[in-house]
Formats: structure tokens, C-alpha cells, sequence
């Protein structure tokens, strides 16, 4: 009996009261307005850094365009350079530059590849294009030059260095000629 009257007591112990429950400090918010604001910072910098990019773009589209240097001031300022060196370079190495530099401003200029073309294929094409841009006049300075260039490379000829002078000189009349907007009708 003795066990059954401690295990009462127990059971009925003069504290019976109830706990309180716990509680933290300070109670926790709701993260959805967090969430919100986060999103719209995001948000922002995302739209401020798409309006940048934008600017950066179309300043380097417009810089691009505006500053571009034509095709002939190119190639005039090449010839120029390359007047320095007629004394210095032999017939060979100098029709040979002044060839390139011709090449790289026709295709600027016409965007049209001239650089892989023998003489006589650029002048059979030249004279067989229905479409062709360019004047008679032009046309008739082109195969003059194009004669005196292959004069110049592939002949060892005693005059071939009087004859640099006047090949820079009929590059620079091909620069300088004025091109037709339209085919002739002819």
C-alpha cells in the first residue's frame, strides 16, 4: 500500500499549475514585404542597367559610323606614305604595294574582292559586268594601271624605275576620279 500511496502522490503533486508557454523576443515578421523590396531593388538594377547598356550601344553604333575614314583618304595617305620609299624600293616590292593599296580601296570602296584576281581576270570581269559602277573613264585608268603594274613586277627592264613615279601617279588618278551612281545606258 505504502507503493501505491507514493505513487499517488506523485501523480498529484501540489504544483500542478501550468507552464507558461516560451516566447521569443521578438516576434517574427512576414518575409513576403522583404521579398518585395528585394525583387524591386533587383528589379531596378536591371532596368538602370539595361538603359546603360543601351546608351553604350547605340554611342559606339553612332561613333563608329561618324568617324569612319573613306576608303580613298585611306588609300591617298598609303600612296603618300609610299612616295617615301620610291628611291628606296625596287620596281618589284613597289608595284607590288602600290597594287595592294589599290586593291584595299577598291573593295572598300565597290565592296567587291579584287585581291585574289589575276590581271586578266579582274579586267575580263571588269569589261564583261553589265552592272558595272564604274565610268569608262575609270575603266580605261584601271587597265592602264593594271598594264603598268604587270609591267613593273614581271619585267626586268632597265627603265622600270622611271616608271614608279608615274604608276603612283595613276593610282592616285584612280582615287581621285569620280565614280558614276549609275550604269550608262549604253
Amino acid at each position: 500500500m505504502i507503493l501505491a500511496q507514493t505513487s499517488q502522490s506523485s501523480q498529484t503533486s501540489p504544483d500542478t499549475g501550468e507552464l507558461p508557454d516560451i516566447q521569443d523576443i521578438v516576434p517574427p515578421e512576414a518575409l513576403g514585404s522583404y521579398w518585395f523590396i528585394i525583387l524591386g531593388i533587383a528589379g531596378g538594377i536591371i532596368f538602370v542597367g539595361g538603359l546603360f547598356w543601351l546608351m553604350v550601344y547605340f554611342s559606339r553604333k553612332d561613333k563608329n559610323r561618324s568617324h569612319k575614314i573613306p576608303a580613298g583618304r585611306i588609300a591617298l595617305k598609303k600612296l603618300g606614305e609610299l612616295e617615301q620609299e620610291v628611291t628606296t624600293l625596287s620596281a618589284n616590292p613597289f608595284s607590288l604595294k602600290v597594287s595592294d593599296i589599290l586593291k584595299d580601296y577598291l573593295k572598300d570602296r565597290f565592296q567587291d574582292s579584287f585581291r585574289y584576281e589575276t590581271s586578266e581576270e579582274f579586267l575580263n570581269r571588269l569589261n564583261s559586268s553589265p552592272s558595272n559602277p564604274l565610268s569608262q573613264p575609270l575603266q580605261t585608268r584601271l587597265a592602264n594601271f593594271v598594264g603598268l603594274c604587270d609591267e613593273l613586277k614581271f619585267s626586268r627592264s632597265a627603265n622600270a624605275d622611271a616608271s614608279k613615279s608615274p604608276l603612283l601617279e595613276e593610282a592616285r588618278q584612280i582615287i581621285l576620279e569620280p565614280v558614276n551612281a549609275e550604269p550608262d545606258p549604253s
